[in-house]
């Protein structure tokens, strides 16, 4: 049974998934729209606008266009990791519990 104790303890996993299916989806998106454009499209600002500032890092590791999409879809989701890592480090010392590994 869900109780809405369960809804308050959950609130980081729904804001870190909100954001990597944001990121995925952008990045599907891009794709589709990458392969349908006959001149270069303009859709992959929209993935590099939706991971800064991971993704700023991304543009000086990046030698070129190779594996470009991929990056960025992987700097989106560790940044969405790096969001619940927080949020669920800010929930647990709310409650007023030690946060995991912490000492």
């Amino acid at each position: 049974m869900i109780t809405a104790m369960d809804g308050r303890r959950r609130w980081p996993v729904w804001v870190a998934g909100g954001y990597a299916l944001a990121v995925l989806a952008t990045t599907v998106w891009v794709q589709v729209a990458a392969a349908g454009a006959d001149d270069a499209s303009l859709a992959g600002v929209w993935l590099i606008a939706l991971t800064v500032p991971g993704s700023l890092l991304g543009l000086l590791l990046i030698p070129g266009e190779l594996g470009s999409l991929v990056v960025f879809t992987v700097i989106g989701l560790l940044q969405a990791w790096g969001t619940w890592y927080l949020l669920e480090r800010v929930r647990v010392r709310r409650a007023g519990r030690p946060a995991t590994g912490s000492r």
